[in-house]
């Protein structure tokens, strides 16, 4: 009977220390299986996912992406014309970096390079977007980096044609990377494609390197000859320091002019055309005040007889 007794406390002790401890032992007892995450696959970053839905996606076809760049370029013209310069600029490098290899359009880039006409079409909209905003409110560092990336891409189409070429040195020149710039226009204004636009970049880019007497002589033969307003306004600036009344009397011819072109039909439908245009009357204005306050006179007769002529023939900015 005793022994009986002694089992049953014996049991019911162990039971209460069984009981009492069960909380300690179950911290060292996994509450789930140790191996089941050694193989199971970790959740995908945003990143990850974006990567994975663009790779599935299949390659757009060459007509595909040149409709976009398309649309693209044409809502940079339709910006520049409403003077929304900033917007066509911003409009145009979206469609620069679809013909480009940046990595969300790998799959595209190559398709797009194919085009030769859609990249053409592109880099000369954009960079008349960046060339009337650097002559209207001046292009900030970045810009200017990106206005010579789209006219070297330009360029790069075909590099042995000379208008392209000349088109690469203008933009070189007018960001201040004259060592290159005068070096290409050079090339050309000595080429036998020498025209109105590469004698005026040549001797644009001799002035503002500081070549002051070797851009007068360009000019001085020249300036009868412009056929756009900023050759005439180039004239103007370069001449005067030699013959301030030559000088005085084609600022004089650069008003008259952009009057004119204020109502050309090229020009009444581009707000960004009409802003350049202001800006060159102003300055012209402003230069000729200068000078007229300095004491330089205008022979009235020799105006009449050198600008007439020129101020009616000229039809573009």
């Amino acid at each position: 009977m005793k022994r009986k007794m002694f089992l049953g406390v014996l049991i019911l002790t162990g039971l209460v220390l069984v009981t009492g401890c069960s909380f300690n032992v179950s911290k060292y007892i996994p509450s789930k299986n140790p191996f089941q995450n050694l193989f199971k696959t970790k959740a995908k970053t945003v990143v990850e996912k974006t990567y994975n839905k663009q790779e599935k996606q299949p390659d757009k076809s060459i007509e595909e992406v040149s409709l976009i760049v398309n649309r693209l370029i044409e809502q940079t013209v339709d910006q520049i014309n409403k003077g929304d310069i900033a917007s066509a600029i911003k409009t145009g490098e979206q469609a620069y970096t679809i013909t480009t290899d940046e990595p969300a359009f790998q799959k595209v880039s190559a398709s797009v390079y194919t085009v030769s006409s859609v990249k053409e079409k592109l880099y000369e909209t954009l960079g008349e977007a960046y060339d009337y905003k650097n002559h209207i409110d001046r292009l900030s560092k970045d810009e200017n980096v990106k206005y010579v990336r789209a006219a070297r891409a330009h360029f790069n189409i075909n590099p042995a044609d000379p208008f392209k070429k000349h088109a690469l040195a203008r933009v070189l020149i007018e960001t201040g990377n004259l060592t290159e710039g005068v070096k290409l226009a050079t090339e050309v204004y000595n080429s036998q494609d020498k025209n109105k636009d590469a004698i005026d970049t040549y001797g644009w880019g001799l002035y503002l390197n500081g070549e002051r007497k070797e851009a007068y002589d360009v000019y001085k033969t020249f300036w009868n000859q412009s056929e756009t307003l900023i050759q005439m306004y180039h004239s103007a600036v370069v001449l005067e320091e030699y013959d301030k009344a030559l000088g005085l009397i084609i600022y004089k011819g650069c008003e008259s002019v952009a009057n004119n072109l204020m109502v050309n039909k090229g020009n009444i439908n581009n707000l960004s055309a009409q802003s350049y245009i202001n800006k060159i009357s102003s300055d012209s204005k402003k230069a000729a005040d200068r000078l007229l306050i300095g004491g330089t006179g205008v022979d009235a007769q020799f105006k009449s007889d050198a600008l007439a002529g020129l101020i009616q023939a000229i039809a573009k900015l």
